[in-house]
């Protein structure tokens, strides 16, 4: 899949462009841009037949430099009144880009101001200082992204305030070509270009796993004793501290969190148990491997436990031995290298970027606790001598919706992210998602299961194209989360499926299966619920001459 992006900017923004088509290259991402030049932006937007429109981006970059607009002083009510107005037009032109292209997603920068304009001593004392007015139009862009979901803001001030102007501008590019980063500034802001494609495409990590000795304390415990851990809320001890509280912090986003450490468990559980600066709980780890066997082994242990691809994990440690071993073995893992120096922890987690979100759904923040769930499942299944007598004890109820502005959100992370139970593997971007979600030729329905031990949440989509003429339906995309795989519940859905179909008084439903290295626990779906393959992975049931039951453990409910 192709994601179109636009550029629009008013200054010269060409090797940032050039930079960040490099990145999504190496990153795997096929992508196709468009940039009119600088200074563009009200020719493009407001010519209903610039070559933007005629681009249909997915994706549009909005880089607006209001520091040429501001370069003489406002010292007066009256000047800031001026001051208003640009931003006024400017809100309005965002509007109408926004009604001319409803499908697209749009980011823009927020406003900085150049250390040059700084007014000393003045700034943040006197009402009309830049500062004080850029940071009053930096809270009504975000206002204004609460009312246009379509916009998400690229944070320019970040990354100002981390690495300062001194490194990221160049005056003399400024006044020679228009042009206002150094190649370190072109460096950072392309990368950040990236991190926000990478979170529109849905392409994050799933998984943490962490090492304990010297990577969540300091010292080793086997030998040092629990008392004489480094960790604490003081000292060198913090960092670790505050390391583990960075890394709650992404758990509470749905980032799952395990273990794979060389140690003795017994040793190890004092240290969960009693420390008293010890924030990460056995309860926020979705799986725990304590042992002395190869961490390679452990983490494909892990993976399976989990139900997800080795290419979802980020693995910590700060043995470099253990690192080159997983590089090796385990190529699919990413292993980024811990700093050698324990104080620099915390920052090295929050520069990662492999966990980059543009909005988080309840699903994000339930879903450790279902892979908790599934653990007690996977307990409470041992009780059982028959698979079917073990789902019909878990009282599961599966409820369909057809897709609306509130699930929107998720089935749209599930569409871009899912890999293993995918049939097509079709990468609707957000645009895309909202087109098919407005032709009355489709059906787009999110499925969510309940049971004994929780709420699963919206766990599936899928697709349904309508063919009147030919009086069938086919399944676009029949995607399912991993954390709901083993259950049957593709069964459920495809009863669904088949009766929505007879309602509809079609005579077949038609479904494809396209293989890729990942999505193996759904090629047998169609074969195991009675479709007749007609091709190789193509597949049809014919509604009129067979009968589909829904298995006698499920509920379901649809609106």
């Amino acid at each position: 899949m192709i994601t179109k992006i636009a550029f629009l900017s008013n200054y010269t923004i060409d090797l940032i462009i050039n930079n960040f088509k490099n990145l999504a290259e190496k990153s795997r991402i096929s992508i196709k841009t468009y940039y009119p030049g600088f200074n563009q932006i009200s020719n493009e937007i407001r010519n209903q037949n610039s070559g933007l429109y005629q681009f249909e981006p997915d994706m549009i970059f909005i880089s607006f430099d209001v520091n040429p607009l501001i370069f003489d002083s406002i010292n007066s009510d009256d000047d800031a009144k001026k001051f208003d107005r640009l931003f006024t037009e400017f809100f309005d032109m965002l509007k109408e880009l926004n009604n001319k292209l409803s499908h697209s997603i749009i980011l823009i920068e927020n406003f900085y101001l150049d250390p040059v304009l700084n007014s000393g001593t003045l700034e943040y004392n006197d009402r009309n200082s830049l500062e004080n007015l850029l940071l009053q139009k930096n809270f009504e862009l975000v206002n204004f992204k609460e009312q246009n979901p379509n916009f998400k803001i690229v944070d320019i001030n970040s990354l100002l305030k981390y690495y300062g102007a001194s490194e990221l501008f160049d005056y003399k590019y400024y006044y020679l070509a228009k042009y206002r980063w150094s190649s370190k500034g072109v460096k950072h802001l392309s990368n950040l270009y990236l991190n926000h494609l990478k979170a529109y495409l849905g392409f994050r990590k799933k998984c943490i796993v962490l090492d304990l000795d010297n990577t969540l304390w300091g010292g080793i415990i086997g030998q040092d004793g629990l008392e004489n851990l480094i960790l604490s809320n003081d000292g060198l001890g913090k960092s670790y501290y505050d390391f583990q509280k960075l890394l709650l912090m992404l758990y509470s986003r749905g980032i799952i969190l395990a273990i794979c450490s060389k140690n003795s468990e017994n040793v190890v559980d004092e240290v969960f148990e009693k420390h008293p600066y010890m924030l990460i709980k056995k309860s926020h780890l979705a799986s725990l491997k304590i042992n002395w066997n190869n961490k390679f082994e452990n983490i494909k242990d892990i993976a399976n436990e989990l139900n997800i691809g080795l290419d979802s994990i980020v693995f910590l440690d700060d043995s470099e031995f253990e690192r080159n071993l997983i590089r090796q073995q385990l190529p699919e893992v990413e292993v980024p290298d811990l700093p050698k120096d324990p104080t620099l922890y915390p920052h090295f987690l929050s520069q990662l970027e492999f966990f980059n979100f543009h909005q988080l759904t309840s699903e994000d923040f339930q879903r450790n606790k279902t892979y908790h769930e599934n653990l007690q499942r996977k307990e409470y299944q041992k009780s059982f001598k028959t698979f079917e007598d073990y789902l019909k004890s878990l009282n599961m109820v599966v409820k369909i919706d057809e897709i609306n502005n509130f699930t929107f959100p998720r089935i749209l992370q599930l569409i871009q992210k899912t890999n293993q139970f995918n049939t097509t593997t079709k990468r609707y971007t957000e645009s895309v998602l909202k087109q098919i979600m407005n032709d009355s030729n489709y059906k787009i329905y999110s499925f969510s299961v309940e049971d004994k031990f929780g709420d699963n949440g919206i766990v599936g989509v899928v697709i349904l194209k309508l063919d009147f003429e030919e009086t069938k339906m086919v399944i676009d995309s029949f995607i399912m989360s991993c954390r709901v795989i083993g259950r049957n519940i593709e069964s459920a859905i495809i009863y669904f499926i088949l009766n929505k179909a007879k309602s509809l008084k079609f005579n077949s439903v038609e479904a494809e299966i396209i293989p890729t290295e990942k999505n193996e626990p759904c090629r047998d779906v169609y074969k195991k619920n009675h479709f007749t393959e007609t091709q190789k992975n193509q597949w049809l049931f014919n509604v009129n001459e067979n009968v589909l039951n829904l298995p006698d453990y499920f509920i379901l409910k649809t609106d």
